[in-house]
């Protein structure tokens, strides 16, 4: 048996927030290192979950306090192997804990396996290990592999396992059949500090919710995105679905789940029959649900059914209002579907929000004029206006690489490339310009959380 620490980096913008009250923000669950952790577990090993997002915000912003439960967590379980799942945008604070992990193992005599995880060391894999001092890093996958190293098996005989002086790259074995993982252990973390607020409506109260896949994967290939770089496509059945919201339900005290896919409807025969299995089960009555899902995935049969199957919230990729620029991102949608889509939600008075990038490569103000046209045609009730940026392990990522608009050399480009923000202009426009029209989309996005768009539209109970 292993003993396992698996470490979720903090979020930087939390540092120094004194005031921030625990659960007045909503954060998305660790639910990979939940599943990660859960299947080990499974096979024997013990396993604890440090989430220094969470303790950030817990002590107040105090770094330090974080450190040092880092520390004091290291000493008291004497880890075998410790695993840190990271974004690109957390390259800094994985630095910074992995150099406190080296310290505290040298003064305690210890010398675990430091193992790092996530999209950045699988599309940037040396820059992890030169940089960061792991002893080895994971490339994509890691229900299966992980498991096998905490069984004792070489790192070498680990398919997706990577480590300084190896010259073959390969990915982690995938599980095919997702029926087989064990539901995720929200047990293992503060689940109560994700819980609370979320996105949804239960009659009058707040609802409790935290975050669920239907599958893994994606059909697209968004030049934009990295979703469809981490995986091949693959879902739960219906009726594991079904089971694990149940298991949610009774364990944690939820009443809504937010279903995170990069799309629940590429896959429409599944969700059509997701949904009328809630009917069916009357869970429909008592766990709300909120969804990603494409314009081109929707029509009105589907709309009504989702409703009456417990859906209250949709997020949509609009993206533009220009068809240019959506051929450009390879988003295979049209501006009609957009429209289309927008349509159907005013008219059942359904809430929604339309997400837009703003400033993409080659995007001109015409093609941004175009996108407040379409914004003020179809009045969303929630916009989202987001500055591109290249988020490693996107097909823009790799060409503008090649180009040598990214320097991965500079530890700050992470944070620049790693999150949406105004302060890289990649389209054709110019600063002064660009600044001026994205004050102008500001003021297009009507941020209003959902929990009062539903109290502003009222569906329609004949939806």
């Amino acid at each position: 048996m292993s003993t396992i620490l698996l470490v979720q980096p903090w979020n930087y913008h939390d540092e120094g927030i004194k005031s921030h009250n625990l659960y007045q923000s909503w954060h998305n669950g660790p639910l990979s290192l939940l599943q990660l952790a859960t299947q080990l577990r499974k096979s024997g090993h013990k396993v604890s979950i440090l989430d220094m997002r969470r303790d950030l915000i817990y002590f107040k912003g105090k770094i330090h306090n974080c450190i040092l439960k880092l520390s004091k967590t290291i000493k008291e379980i004497q880890p075998d192997i410790i695993g840190v799942s990271f974004y690109s945008v957390h390259f800094l604070e994985t630095k910074r804990i992995v150099l406190t992990i080296k310290k505290i193992c040298r003064e305690s005599k210890m010398a675990p396996l430091l193992i790092g995880g996530g999209i950045h060391c699988s599309i940037e894999p040396d820059d992890s290990l030169e940089k960061l001092g792991f002893t080895a890093v994971f490339l994509g996958e890691a229900d299966i592999g992980f498991v096998e190293i905490a069984n004792g098996h070489r790192l070498e005989k680990v398919n997706g396992v990577y480590f300084p002086g190896q010259k073959v790259k390969t990915t982690g074995q995938e599980i095919e059949d997702l029926d087989q993982l064990e539901f995720p252990d929200w047990g293992l973390c503060d689940y109560k500090f994700y819980a609370h607020p979320s996105y949804g409506r239960l009659k009058v109260q707040k609802t409790s919710s935290i975050d669920i896949m239907m599958g893994r994967g994606c059909y697209y290939s968004c030049n934009f995105c990295a979703y469809s770089a981490l995986s091949k496509p693959r879902y739960h059945s219906t009726q594991y679905l079904i089971e694990q919201l149940k298991f949610m339900q009774s364990n944690y005290d939820i009443n809504c789940v937010y279903f995170i896919d990069s799309s629940i409807g590429s896959r429409q025969k599944l969700l059509v029959d997701f949904c009328e299995k809630l009917i069916r089960t009357g869970l429909s009555k008592s766990i709300e649900w909120l969804a990603n899902i494409r314009v081109n995935q929707i029509n009105e049969n589907l709309i009504k059914l989702m409703w009456k199957a417990g859906c209250r919230f949709l997020f949509y990729g609009f993206e533009s209002g220009s068809q240019r620029i959506l051929d450009r991102m390879n988003k295979k949608t049209t501006v009609e579907q957009n429209i289309k889509a927008a349509e159907l939600h005013n008219k059942h008075r359904f809430p929604y929000n339309a997400s837009i990038i703003f400033g993409y490569p080659g995007e001109t103000e015409s093609d941004i004029r175009k996108t407040f046209k379409l914004l003020k045609r179809t009045k969303p009730p929630s916009i989202g206006i987001n500055c591109y940026v290249p988020l490693p392990g996107s097909s823009d990522y790799t060409e503008l690489k090649k180009k040598g608009q990214i320097d991965i050399d500079d530890p700050q480009e992470w944070r620049r490339i790693g999150e949406v923000n105004p302060e890289r202009i990649y389209a054709d426009i110019s600063e002064f310009k660009y600044l001026e029209l994205y004050e102008q989309a500001k003021t297009l996005a009507n941020v209003v959380i959902p929990n009062e768009i539903n109290e502003l539209w009222q569906p329609l109970d004949r939806l």
